[in-house]
């Protein structure tokens, strides 16, 4: 079967890298491509393995891939004339893995999705989906629609797809509690996945928000013990509630990240979302802010330690990191964050080989 993965811009080669490493093994998977924004595969397996990735927004499987789509409205008949021809018996046989209930009257609901310059518009590709379903014999019921038909077109590339994921996918089940401009946790897990954990790792959110970072290191596998902190009183009921009684040994502190009240080189990773300057009152109060911190967590930070830094501060960032001879950036990953370009940092702490 076709699977298709959507991930947050940028974030196409960590899904892919999850991906291979999660199933590449079983011999059920093989990897097709990576569009943007898109992974496309086969997989032989119970498509309700696939809902634990956890870098994926949704998960769909592809009933009709069109490789050769054209700005012609011609497009648009031989979508509908292929559609009319397909049969849907393993599709629903899929549907049924995920527990999605496909029942003899098949409601569904059409969303669509247009890139590039056409001859058509995003309702005229969604109209002709619906019609081709309805002369099947669906019924269109929107709300409530047992399936959830996606058409889109990118590019050249047409699909035809049902989402198999449910919103919790992309929203986690754990995120009762929320703040403004808190992390998605797909772009959280991939953040902890570039600091590479280990079962002993001393794991440090110094502006820890909702505590989805921390979140998602403890889901990501062992650890000794998770540290997290932020200055704000909301933000830290945030992360208690979320948190729960569940995933211990872990603190949580009210504090200044410009001061951490932690022994000097006791902290293997540091994984933050750094301020993007929204809530800081000028450029020099936010340049303050950085070295401070940074500062901060080359100290805490043990020798040979990691840090993994989310900002759309860049020239900030790369001209504070060239005046610490200890920290280099190993990687840089530019990704979307609402709508802004962002950068993920991924530092390694050479103190130790600068002794040496």
């Amino acid at each position: 079967m076709l699977y298709s993965i959507i991930v947050t811009g940028g974030l196409e080669n960590i899904a892919r890298e999850e991906l291979a490493e999660r199933f590449e093994d079983t011999g059920h998977l093989k990897i097709i491509g990576r569009k943007p924004q898109r992974i496309l595969f086969q997989y032989s397996g119970n498509p309700r393995d696939l809902l634990s990735l956890r870098t994926a927004e949704h998960l769909f499987l592809v009933i009709k891939q069109l490789p050769k789509m054209t700005r012609s409205r011609r497009s648009l008949t031989a979508l509908s004339r292929s559609l009319a021809r397909f049969n849907f018996g393993e599709a629903f046989a899929c549907c049924r893995q995920v527990g999605i209930r496909v029942r003899k009257r098949i409601t569904f609901r059409v969303t669509s999705r247009l890139a590039g310059q056409r001859n058509f518009r995003r309702l005229d590709l969604q109209r002709v989906v619906e019609r081709a379903l309805l002369e099947r014999g669906w019924h269109n019921t929107g709300t409530g629609a047992a399936l959830d038909v996606w058409a889109e077109v990118h590019g050249d590339d047409g699909y035809i797809s049902i989402r198999l994921s449910p919103i919790e996918m992309a929203q986690r089940p754990y995120k009762q509690a929320h703040i403004p401009a808190s992390l998605k946790p797909t772009l959280a897990y991939s953040m902890v996945r570039l600091s590479q954990p280990r079962p002993n790792d001393v794991f440090l959110d110094a502006m820890c928000g909702a505590g989805t970072l921390l979140l998602e290191r403890a889901f990501a596998g062992r650890y000794r013990y998770l540290i997290g902190g932020d200055v704000s009183t909301e933000a830290l009921a945030a992360t208690v509630a979320n948190f729960g009684r569940k995933h211990q040994p872990r603190q949580f502190f009210h504090w200044d990240a410009q001061n951490l009240p932690l022994q000097p080189k006791t902290v293997d990773k540091i994984v933050c979302n750094l301020p993007f300057g929204e809530t800081v009152g000028n450029a020099s109060q936010l340049a303050t802010l950085y070295q401070k911190c940074l500062r901060e967590y080359q100290t805490v930070l043990k020798p040979s330690g990691k840090m993994v830094l989310l900002t759309s501060q860049r020239t900030l960032l790369d001209s504070l990191l060239k005046q610490q001879r200890a920290l280099k950036i190993a990687q840089r990953v530019t990704v979307n964050v609402r709508g802004k370009r962002a950068w993920i940092y991924v530092i390694r702490n050479l103190q130790h080989t600068l002794r040496v």
